[in-house]
Order: structure tokens, then sequence, then C-alpha cells
């Protein structure tokens, strides 16, 4: 039913609860406010829109699959290929094969239909006696109204008659404003239009039937569609008052010619003002929950928790809410910068994602709460030192893959024995395979391409990149010696390498390359077993930071937040306060110029004698300084009355020559030097008070000091 009476926009947002019709008012309040065309609409709609009720609509808000976009790269077709070769297959034999499986693939699609239909019934709402009765009220937004001044909304096209500019016919969609979806007008749930009103007027639907929302006129302007409840207002929608973009407004005077026929008296709502701590707090008491099909929405109030959780969306298997499968989680202001968590229970995986700003450059970390599972970490790869991309972390193995390196690493991968399924601390390693990409300024015989150490077997297999002319690739096998042979100097024994050349023209290797080659291999393979080590160190430091991260975590606070940083922001202008008021008395104390006489003389060894003739050097010290400023200042002095002086014999002299706007020139150049006068003067009287005012203080100080002498 329709309510008895209607609240106003302000005290609907004091009280934060409200009807339709009071909710439409206040967005489409809002609306206006911004330049749209928007109208509240009284009509009919379905029970679940009345109801506010979203459990049988699907959640707009699941976040979609994140799909790695690959470039693929366009190559030209050669025209050296093979040839295909004949199909020598029965067409007969084909054809019936091909009947066979479209025929399996229609029981199929027909048998999902059915299983589709079924579902639908199943789900499908109890049937509402009510249907068509029951009053709703909506917004509603025209497209190419003459008031909307919202840029975009007023699209002209060219009228095939007369051939001028003209608005598009109008059209609307819908708002909702209990949940803000956007409906376009075709949609099922409003079922009928009764009236629509705005700041301007009143229009009764007056198009039948008014169930027919899809194909309804959206011209107020047309009497015939639209019955207005105040007749000749408002004047912006009155077909002659409509002023085209190519024409002038009208004048005060034809203003005043136009038939009024009401004066509405002054708005008595307050003004809508969302304050800041309102605005944070969006939901009463913080929070929101909506049910949507088979999903859970849950907002949450920045701060309102101890955990940053803003929001919270969860997929069920039932419309009973029954058998979780899928969790995703918001984070906002978290101190580990943390942004979303999602939670995959078929699968029991965990995946965070953080922004951007972490000490280690974590972008994402995925992980299994089951055992002997591997954990994979994403890193932003241009912020970190070894452009580390992805870490594939297993107690069996370890991979890494990396972005632009100098030395053209790009994947890693390490093999070991775990002793502890749980970490990789004290395992033993067993292989490493490095992989490189090519380096233009090396031949392609001795630009590596893989690196294979098997350590128990004290093997080292090199690939080398393919050259442009061969379709294999050179390789190189050495057989280290054994650890009890090494010394300072790496034995080498020619039987223990081998290799093949894939160009027949490249001559063999010398031994001398050999061994140097055996001796770099060697060193790479301790360096990438260091790297190992520390990759497993800063990887269980990293995990176990962020079990602790999770177990307890931290909110930060931004500078600028003027909710939670006003006690900081008073404790800093105290602060700034207390220095401030320090200089200043700083600069209003007199500084103690007879002091460095003073320490001339010993503590034993102080008369009056000798500090009156302390106090004598220091008074002519002082008074030669200020001298020295003052005649400064005087030979400035003299040089400006010089080019006074000049300046007016040179007017006096040519003072005919010139035009209006030069003499004015000079005249201000006159009057620059006077100011400039004025100010060496001021400074020269100040210069004299200050050097009196010094003596003055000196007079004191020694008095004091003569008179503390006396008492002694």
């Amino acid at each position: 039913m329709k309510p008895t009476r209607l609240l106003s926009p302000d005290t609907v947002l004091k009280r934060r609860k409200a009807n339709s019709f009071e909710l439409a008012t206040l967005l489409c309040s809002y609306l206006i406010g911004n330049g749209f065309a928007a109208c509240v609409v009284s009509g009919y709609a379905t029970r679940e829109i009345v109801n506010n009720d979203q459990r049988r609509v699907s959640c707009p808000y699941v976040p979609c699959p994140a799909q790695d976009s690959v470039e693929k790269e366009v190559t030209e077709p050669s025209k050296y290929h093979l040839r295909d070769p004949p199909d020598l297959r029965s067409r007969y034999l084909l054809d019936l094969e091909q009947e066979k499986l479209n025929k399996i693939e229609e029981e199929q699609r027909k048998l999902d239909e059915a299983r589709q239909k079924a579902i639908e019934e199943l789900e499908r709402p109890a049937e509402d006696v009510k249907a068509g009765h029951r009053v709703h009220a909506w917004v509603v937004v025209i497209l190419n109204a003459p008031w909307c001044y919202k840029p975009g909304y007023r699209e002209m096209i060219v009228d095939p008659v007369s051939g001028e500019r003209v608005l598009r016919p109008p059209s609307a969609f819908f708002i909702e404003p209990a949940s803000g979806f956007r409906y376009e007008v075709d949609a099922p749930c409003y079922l009928g239009v009764e009236s629509v009103w705005n700041q301007h007027n009143y229009y009764v639907n007056k198009q039948q039937p008014i169930t027919d929302i899809k194909n309804m006129r959206w011209d107020f302007k047309n009497t015939s569609d639209w019955e207005h409840f105040l007749p000749g207002e408002p004047y912006e929608l009155r077909e002659d008052c409509v002023v085209p973009e190519d024409q002038e407004p009208l004048t005060t005077e034809e203003e005043l010619e136009k038939e009024k026929h009401l004066d509405l008296p002054a708005s008595w709502v307050g003004p809508l003002s969302v304050t800041m701590k309102q605005f944070e707090e969006r939901f009463p008491n913080g929070s929101k929950v909506i049910h949507f099909k088979r999903a859970v929405y849950e907002r949450f109030a920045p701060y309102s928790n101890m955990i940053g959780l803003v929001k919270r969306l969860t997929l069920y298997e039932t419309l009973e809410y029954e058998n979780p499968t899928t969790r995703w989680e918001w984070y906002i202001n978290r101190d580990d910068l943390l942004e979303m968590i999602k939670h995959d229970y078929e699968s029991q995986e965990t995946e965070e994602t953080f922004a951007k700003g972490r000490s280690d450059s974590l972008r994402m970390l995925q992980r299994s709460s089951a055992a002997n599972r591997e954990c994979k970490l994403s890193f932003f790869s241009q912020y970190r030192f070894d452009s580390l991309r992805e870490l594939v972390y297993h107690p069996s193995y370890v991979r890494e893959s990396y972005d632009q390196r100098d030395d053209m690493l790009y994947f890693r991968e390490f093999k070991n024995e775990p002793r502890n399924l749980d970490t990789l601390e004290g395992c033993k390693l067993t292989r490493i395979t490095e992989k490189f990409q090519r380096n233009p300024s090396k031949e392609a015989v001795r630009d590596i391409a893989t690196r294979t150490c098997y350590i128990e077997e004290n093997r080292i297999v090199l690939q080398f990149h393919y050259n442009d002319d061969c379709i294999t690739a050179s390789t190189r096998e050495f057989i280290k010696p054994p650890k009890s042979e090494m010394g300072e100097e790496v034995p080498y024994d020619p039987n223990g390498t081998s290799g093949y050349i894939s160009n027949s023209w490249e001559p063999q290797p010398t031994h001398l390359e050999l061994f140097l080659l055996l001796k770099e291999q060697l060193k790479a393979e301790e360096s990438s077993s260091h790297a190992f080590r520390c990759r497993v160190a800063e990887t269980e430091t990293l995990l176990s930071e962020r079990r602790k991260q999770i177990e307890s975590p931290k909110l930060k606070f931004s500078l600028f937040d003027p909710l939670r940083n006003e006690e900081a922001r008073r404790a800093r202008l105290q602060k700034y306060e207390q220095v401030r008021a320090r200089e200043e008395m700083i600069r209003q104390q007199q500084a103690d110029f007879l002091g460095p006489f003073l320490l001339r003389m010993k503590a034993d060894d102080v008369s009056r004698e000798r500090l009156r003739a302390a106090y004598q050097d220091c008074v002519q010290d002082l008074g030669s300084f200020y001298h020295t400023m003052e005649d400064e200042m005087k030979v400035r002095l003299d040089e400006l009355m010089a080019e006074e002086q000049a300046l007016k014999r040179f007017l006096a002299k040519f003072q005919d020559h010139f035009e209006d706007e030069e003499y004015e020139k000079f005249i201000v150049e006159g009057e620059n030097i006077e100011l400039n006068k004025n100010v060496v003067g001021m400074r020269m009287e100040k210069l004299r008070n200050e050097y009196r005012q010094k003596v003055e203080h000196l007079e004191k100080t020694i008095q004091e000091k003569m008179a503390n002498i006396s008492a002694d």
C-alpha cells in the first residue's frame, strides 16, 4: 500500500531507514543535483522488487577469473612448406561417424536442457497472489530531456523534414533505489507506471495499457500521453520555450510576458549533507548482508573490525546456502598491504593478493592446507634486485622464473631430497637446471641455453642456443673431478668431457677453452647452490612472517585521515608552537658580546680594572663593526643620490624629445630611486638604534658583574 506521508530526503539521511518512495526521492534529488533528468516513478512491481528480495538474482559481484593476456605473434606464412598428404579415408565412413557424433551431442544437449528446466522449476518461487497490485516507487532517468545538464545525455539529430538540429526523442532507463541496480524499461520486474514527478511537475500516465512499459513514450510535452498536474508548468518543457543551441536566449521582458499559474513556496528541506564519519560508516551499525542466488555478500565499514575486512562474498551449492564452495575477502588499510584472499573449499587452496609497497615485493601467494602441496609466490619483478617474477616452492623442488635479468637467466629449477616433508631446511640438493635467453653479443655456439648440474653424478650438461643455419644445437658435458683432488687449481682431464658441434665448419674447442669453460661452470654451480640456500631461508622467513601477520593483523592509518589523526595533529601543532615560541624567545634575547672577551681572563684573575678594559675592547670592536656597516650604507646612499641628480639633469635637458610613455618610464625610475633612498635611510637609522641598544646592554652587563665582584 502507498505510504501516508513522505519524509524529506535530509530526514531520511538522519534516520537511515525509509520506504521505497522516500528512497526514490532521495536518490532522485542527488541525480538531479548532478545534472541528470531524473524522476520518481510510482507504479507496480514484483514481489521480489517490493521486498528487496535478491535471493533469486545472480550475484553481480563475483570476480571474473584472471586471464593472462598472451599476445600471439603474427608470422607471415612461408612459401616454402610441405604439401599435406592426401586424405585416403572413406568419405562415407567419415559421414557415418559424424552423424553418430551429432546424434550423441543432440541427446546430450536435450538432457542438459531438461536438467536445466527441472532445476528452474524447482527453484521457481511460489506464485504471488498479489501480482500486479504491489505499489512501489523507483527512479527513471530520461535521456535527451530538455532539462538534462549532464554531458553525454543529450543527443542531437538532424530533422529529415526541416533539416534543423533537434533533440533525439526521449528514452529512459530505471534505477532501483533499494539496491542501486540499473534496469532497462523492458525489465520484467516492473509491471506498470501510474505517475511520475520531479522538481518541475507531477505527470500522470495516460498511455494505455499502463503495463506496456516497454513501448511507453517518455516525452512529457505530449499531453496526450502525460497529464500535467500543474498546467503551464514548467516553461522548460514547453515546445516554444526550448531555445535551440544556435539561438540567443530570451530577454527579461520576454520572460516576464510568460504566463505563470503558480508560485511555489521555498523548499523547507535542509541541505543533503553527509559527514565524513557518516560516509565512512556507510551502513547502520557498520555492516550489511545481502543474500543473492547461492551467494552471500557482506559489506563492512572501514576500521569497523580489527582485520581490515570491508567485503566478503561466499558462494554456496544450494539455494539454502549450504556447502560453501568459494569465498572472497577484500581488505583495506592493512599494514601488510593485503588486498584480497580467495578460499577454494574444494581444492583447499588459498590465494592472497597484495598491493605494491611491500619490502619483499610480494604480489600473490597461493598455497594449500593439504599436506605436501606446492606453494606459489608471485612478485613485482620490477621492484626486486634479482628480478624474480614467480617462485614455486615445494619440499621436493623449487622453480624460479625471472624477467629481464642482465645474465639472461629466465628459469631455474632445484631438485632435492627433503628430510622433512613440510620444509626444505636441511634438504639435499640433487639437480640444478637453468635456462637462459639468447645473448646477441655472443655467438650461438658459445651462448649457453640450458645448464643442468647433476650434483650426485658429478656431471654438468650444457646445451647452447641454435645457430641461424643449424637445425640442431651444440652440446657439452663435463665430468667434474672428485672433491678430494680439487685444491687451489681445478684439475682438467680431456677424457672427462664430450660434446657435439652442430656446425661442422666450426673448429673444435681447444683444451684451454674447455678448461676455462669448466672453471666457469664450477663457479656457476657453486653460485647456484648458494642461491638455493638463500632462497630457502628467504622463503621460509616470508612464510613464517605471513603466518604471524594472519594471526595478529595490524591496521595502518593515513597521515591525512582526519577521523583518526586528530590527536596526532594536535600533538604536531603543539610541538610546532613550542618550537616557534623557543625560536622567538631566542630571537628576542640579546647576544652575550662580552663573553668572548671574558674568556681571555683567568677565573682567579678577575678585577674591576680588567672588566673595564674588556668592556672597552668589546665596545670598540662592536663600534668598528657597526661603523663599517654604516659606511657601506652611506656609500650606497651617495650612489643613489648621484643617480637621482643625473636623472634630473637628463630629464631637464631632453624632456621635450620623449614621448609620453617613455617620459613616464623615467618618472617611475626616479620614484624607485627615491624609494631606495628612503629604505637605505631607514636601515641606517635602525642600525644606529640597534648599536645604542647593544651598548646599553653591555653597560648593564658589566655593571652587574662589577657588583658581583664587590659583593664577593
